[in-house]
């Protein structure tokens, strides 16, 4: 997010010349500091988040990123809870469908939307190790089991309603997320040699081939 122009004030300093006084023109929070966190995340992965260079960005003294954070590691928790809250933001547009079928098919295509629209934060979340941080694991089991509930939610639904005969919806849905996420890797690493169009249309092929390889009946409940 683009950043005010921190005003400088200069002032004597005993014949010496003049120093400038930097003054922070947007008040310090745990908001903005996980703001800045996240540009300098998304940008420079992981290990470009120190509470120095975070302070430097922000133009505040690093002590005072400790009034909100006890460590760097508390600052990459909250950008990655951050970016799971953005990635369930756009699974939640899929509720909007009134079948259920409708909702797996857009929360599939939700995912790809993310993907493509945050490509640096989706490997951050789901593609990379973060290192030296002891309670990442800890808050991502919650974290992850609110958009993976999404999922599950969605094949349950179909299962129930008979346009779905997936047997067990978790397990179902570690199918369907392996599948998506496998191509949605390659495609960001650079591995697929296909434009954005190709890579879409392919995305939604495997989707139908996933869901009929599961036992896909169709809305009205006729093998298809």
């Amino acid at each position: 997010m683009p950043r005010a122009a921190l005003p400088l004030r200069p002032v004597d300093n005993c014949g010496a010349g003049r120093v400038y006084i930097v003054y922070m023109t947007t008040p310090l929070d745990r908001e903005r500091i996980l703001s800045e966190a996240g540009e300098l995340f998304v940008a420079h992965g992981p290990q470009g988040v120190t509470m120095r260079g975070l302070a430097t960005r922000i133009g505040v003294t690093p002590m005072a990123l400790y009034r909100y954070f006890e460590n760097r590691e508390q600052v990459l928790r909250g950008v990655i809870e951050d970016g799971h809250s953005i990635f369930l933001s756009y699974l939640q547009q899929a509720n909007a469908q009134p079948t259920p079928a409708g909702r797996l098919f857009e929360a599939g295509r939700q995912y790809l939307a993310f993907a493509l629209a945050h490509p640096r934060r989706y490997a951050v979340m789901f593609m990379e190790h973060i290192p030296n941080a002891p309670e990442h694991a800890e808050c991502e089991h919650w974290i992850d089991a609110a958009t993976f509930r999404f999922l599950v939610d969605r094949i349950r639904d179909c299962n129930e309603d008979g346009s779905l005969v997936a047997g067990d919806p978790k397990e179902a849905a570690f199918l369907v997320w392996g599948q998506v996420h496998g191509l949605v890797s390659l495609y960001l690493a650079g591995k697929l040699s296909m434009n954005q169009a190709e890579f879409e249309a392919l995305y939604l092929r495997s989707m139908g081939a996933i869901v009929r390889a599961l036992g896909w009946r169709g809305p009205g409940g006729a093998a298809v």
